[in-house]
């Protein structure tokens, strides 16, 4: 009986060393993108993007408006997390956000990761497309792994 005891105990062991070890490839196939769009108007502005990307997590949802001054979510960050492209491949992700009253100034904020052959091979490229002075905190950076969350990217709609 002792001898079933140690070999089901072991059985267990080796079963959750390998579902960790699964659960942890899966993350570390996953890219993660930290942001949050800031209001940098006199107005408020408003997510035009609804329903949300299914990639994109975090904001609020349903769109309200944003006050001046305020960010989208209010508090902590948004993330965009999607499977790792593979090498020469890329992945995107649009938001528009306009003023709350009338949908007008309305800008494109774009998120790009691509996957080449540099030593830190994952390229986040934010890019913002409008009508009225919308910027974005950086326009490039680089990862090893995929993981762009030691500092949140932040996306700037003005009017």
């Amino acid at each position: 009986m002792n001898r079933i005891t140690k070999t089901l105990a072991l059985a267990a062991v080796v079963l959750a060393g390998a579902f960790g070890a699964t659960a942890a490839q899966a993350s570390a196939a996953n890219f993660n993108v930290d942001f949050k769009v800031y209001n940098d108007a006199s107005v408020s502005m408003i997510r035009i993007t609804d329903p949300l990307p299914s990639t994109v997590t975090g904001l609020i949802a349903p769109p309200s408006p944003i006050a001046a001054g305020s960010y989208d979510p209010a508090s902590g960050n948004a993330v965009w997390s999607d499977q790792l492209p593979g090498l020469g491949h890329s992945a995107t992700v649009n938001l528009t956000y306009g003023r709350a009253s009338d949908g007008q100034a309305q800008c494109t904020f774009t998120m790009k990761i691509t996957h080449d052959s540099n030593s830190n091979p994952y390229l986040l490229q934010l890019s913002a497309t409008s009508t009225s002075p919308c910027t974005v905190s950086t326009s490039s950076v680089r990862t090893i792994d995929g993981q762009f969350t030691a500092q949140p990217s932040v996306l700037n709609w003005n009017d």
